[in-house]
């Protein structure tokens, strides 16, 4: 399971008729290629939030409001630490 790819999923039976690959197609891979690349899938801890925000849409309101949140929750350590050795 851990070692496994994600990019790399077994054949599986078509599911009420419709085979696996006609699914594909609509469920396009969010992470960039940087991230494919370095073999980060949503089963490891910065694969899953990269995935994550990289599914946001900045169209959608709540989607904006999840990554200013986001933004604010990765900062909020690093500048109280920059304070703090200022």
């Amino acid at each position: 399971m851990y070692g496994e790819r994600d990019d790399l999923d077994p054949p599986r039976p078509a599911h009420f008729g419709i085979p696996p690959e006609a699914l594909a197609d609509e469920r396009p891979d969010p992470r960039p290629d940087e991230a494919k690349r370095m073999g980060l899938s949503r089963h490891t801890e910065e694969g899953a939030v990269l995935y994550f925000a990289s599914s946001l849409d900045r169209e959608k309101p709540g989607h904006r409001m999840i990554a200013w949140v986001l933004l604010i929750t990765f900062a909020a350590p690093a500048l109280y630490t920059l304070l703090l050795l200022l």
